[in-house]
Order: structure tokens, then sequence, then C-alpha cells
């Protein structure tokens, strides 16, 4: 690993290590990325063999355990996904996005650092190992079918891969994981599905979870495999199934287990569960839950809502359709009960992958654009939470500042605390919005 800066005053500064070196071990052990780096330097007595124009130097260190070195390092190379399963997003992609977005990610590391989930097919023995010797834990993993026929069709396996090996031994090795299945009607439900609960329920001591989640379907998916969409009787016998198994693993386990995406709820005209059903929310990162949890919040913080505003004001919400029933029956209406507020909701047709794609998380500035350009965009326009990437754009690049242009008003990404929607609203400024409103994913 290339060392691309050394922090001033740290013990690789003092130790003489330069930017540009490269790290090549520590305490014998190769280095390949950060994880590496991050184990080892733990230890109080360190020996680094480092490469320095064309040289080979060794250094060994004495420093306070746990006290880190100080190196940046180079972004580590991300391991791919080798598998082509017939519901991937990636395939999924209109063209002209940026590259990245093209890019199957298969790589543990990201899944212990980040919760990205991955399907363990390219792990084998050396990987396991590291995963078990670093504590690599939690590990996310997308299991969708423990059939093997069924895995082959739907990941395009081209032989066993031995999932269910793989959980066993890191089970055994207390790793913790969290596991999915992506549901796809007529595919891996029915039977499949039964057989892949109770394989990942044999190990719920070390599976601390099993989300459901709907397939995800766009309109740019030819050439590819037709795969059906969740209706509202087929949420509606899923969600009964789910809470069948519930009632069994709670009996027996405490938690229950195995839960169903909020999309299944929406589509299914259901209430989601209360919170205590959510067991802590091991998948809220996965919409299971959200809904409860944003609900939850909004209910508590609206009690400090003001009674009024000093002068009269226009609040615009954007969400995708999929959040568009409860922000009209519940957000809506308690919010106008400001007064002096008036309160738009813009629901927003995703133009960029397609009307079937509702989540509020996948639309582009431009969706936004297009739902509000007739509308008229008011003192301020809040937008949905991980609608930008960490670099602050949307999934078509556009910024922002650009949109807020383009609108010609200022806008807030919401963060989950009205009280600074409050805020911003009563002091709205273009392109210089509070940054306490501002969330990145």
């Amino acid at each position: 690993m290339k060392i691309v800066g050394i922090a001033g005053g740290s013990i690789a500064d003092e130790a003489g290590l330069l930017a540009g070196d490269e790290l090549l071990e520590m305490n014998g052990k190769r280095v390949q990325d950060n994880l590496d780096v991050r184990f080892h330097e733990s230890d109080p007595d360190l020996s680094l063999k480092i490469a320095r124009a064309g040289e080979v130097m060794l250094f060994d260190i004495e420093k306070d355990e746990g006290e880190p070195l100080g190196l940046e390092l180079e972004e580590m190379k991300i391991l791919s996904c080798g598998n082509d399963c017939i519901f991937c997003f990636v395939d999924q992609n209109p063209q002209g996005l940026r590259n990245q977005l093209y890019f199957r990610d298969g790589d543990y590391r990201l899944s212990f650092m980040y919760g990205n989930y991955t399907t363990m097919t390219n792990a084998g023995p050396a990987i396991l190992r590291r995963i078990i010797t670093q504590r690599l834990s939690p590990q996310y993993i997308s299991v969708h079918a423990t059939d093997l026929p069924t895995r082959i069709k739907l990941m395009g396996l081209k032989k066993d891969d031995h999932i269910l090996e793989k959980i066993a031994l890191l089970h055994d090795n207390g790793i913790d994981m969290h596991t999915q299945i992506v549901l796809c009607p007529g595919i891996n439900d029915g039977a499949v599905l039964e057989q892949t609960v109770h394989d990942m329920y044999r190990f719920h001591r070390q599976i601390v979870s099993l989300a459901v989640v709907p397939v995800g379907l766009t309109d740019h998916r030819f050439g590819l495999a037709e795969i059906r969409r969740v209706d509202r009787p087929y949420a509606r016998a899923l969600l009964d199934r789910v809470n069948g198994w519930q009632e069994k693993f709670r009996r027996e386990c405490g938690r229950g287990f195995v839960y169903a995406s909020d999309e299944f709820y929406i589509v299914a005209g259901r209430p989601v569960p209360p919170a205590a059903e959510y067991d802590g929310y091991p998948q809220i990162e996965n919409g299971v839950g959200m809904v409860r949890i944003f609900l939850t919040r909004f209910k508590e913080q609206s009690r400090r809502f003001p009674v009024a505003l000093s002068k009269r004001k226009t609040l615009t919400i954007v969400t995708g359709r999929l959040a568009s029933g409860f922000m009209r029956e519940i957000v809506v209406p308690r919010l106008e009960k400001i007064r002096n507020l008036n309160v738009q909701l813009v629901v927003a047709r995703n133009t960029l992958f397609g009307p079937n794609v509702t989540v509020s998380g996948l639309l582009s500035g431009k969706c936004v654009y297009s739902a509000m350009r007739r509308k008229g965009a008011g003192d301020l326009v809040v937008l949905p939470p991980d609608i930008l990437n960490a670099d602050g754009m949307f999934l078509d690049d556009m910024t922002v500042p650009q949109l807020e242009t383009a609108l010609r008003a200022p806008i807030a990404i919401f963060n989950g605390r009205w009280g600074n929607v409050m805020q911003a609203l009563k002091h709205p400024t273009r392109s210089t919005r509070p940054r306490a409103l501002v969330r990145v994913s």
C-alpha cells in the first residue's frame, strides 16, 4: 500500500516515514489495505517493511498499545461481484450515469465497514480466515435462496458456492451476520423461501437478523429475465407468513429474527409494526423499520412545533410515491396546524429509472425538477434524506446549488430534525442554507 500522507507530529512522522513510501509488511505480515494497518498497528511493538526509491527498509517502532501510527494510505481496490443475478440493479441502470454506478461491489471489507451486502460467493478460504482472524464483524450477506437450483438460476452461478458452509464457519467462530433475501415472485418464494428462512434460523446465535425485501425493477430491463412485480395480494400473503415465523421465533429465541421491509406493508396497505417489533432496528438501512422510526420521531418532535409563524410561509416537501401515503395522511395535516404555514407535498415521479421505482432515495435532480417546475417552490424545499451521495450529488450528477438555481428557491436535505426545518423556514437562504439541515449518505 502506498503511503500518500503522514500526520504531522505522529509516530510515523517521528520515525521518518515519508509520503510516497510503500508499506509492504507489518510484523512480517503482508499489508493489503487499511484494515490490515488498523489491525496490526494496535500492537505496541511494530516492525514495518518499507519500500523507498527501490530500496527496502525496516522500521522498528515501540509505542503505546492502540496508538495509531498516523499513516494515510491510498484507496484500496474494491473487490467486484462475480455473480450475474437476474435482478441485479446495476444491470437495470439507464445509460449515461457516472461510471461508479455500473460497478458491482462484492467486497467483504465494505460489508464490515459500511454495511454493504455481499453474496460471499467470492469469499474463499483466505478471505474467510481473515474475517475470523481480524474480527471483521458484522458481515452483511445476501442469501436470496439456499436451495441450490434456485441459487443457480437467481445468481448465475456456475457451481455450488457452499453458502451454508461459509455461514456455518463464520457462525462457529463468533462472527455476527445480518442477512437478506431479495424476493422475486415465483422464483425464490413458496417452499424455497420457507427453506431459506429456516436454514438461516439454524444459525440464529450469530445471524442477528434476516430481512425480506421486494425485488426492485426499473424500466431498463432490456434483454433481462422476466420477473413479476410485488402487488397487494402478494405483499399481504408474504406479511402473513412473516408474522407466523416471527411468533414462532420470538417464543424460541426472544426476537422476531425475520423482518419484512417497509415496502411490503405500504404495498399491502397495512400499518407498519410498532417499534418494539423491530428489536432495535437491526436492518434500518435496508428499509426495515425506517417508516416506523420516521413516524415515531415526527410525533415526538411535533410536540415542540410552534403554534404559529410570524409570517405566512409555504413549505414544499418532495417525496417519492412509496412514502406519499403516510406523508399526506400524517405529516402534512400536523404541519398545517401551524398557523401561517402552508404545506405543499410534491410526489415526484421517477423519470430516471421509471415510474415503478417509487423510493425517495432514488430520485434524481431532474426527477425533482420535473415534478416541481410548474408548481412553484414556495419559501423552502425539503428533499428526502439519502438522495445525495457523499460528494453532494444526485444520481444524475446534479448538485443542490444547481437545482436551487433551476427552481429559484432554497433547498434543504431533511436530516430527521423538524426543528431545523422550522429554523430554515424562518431564515431561508440559497446555497448558504444551514449545514445542520444537510445530510449526505
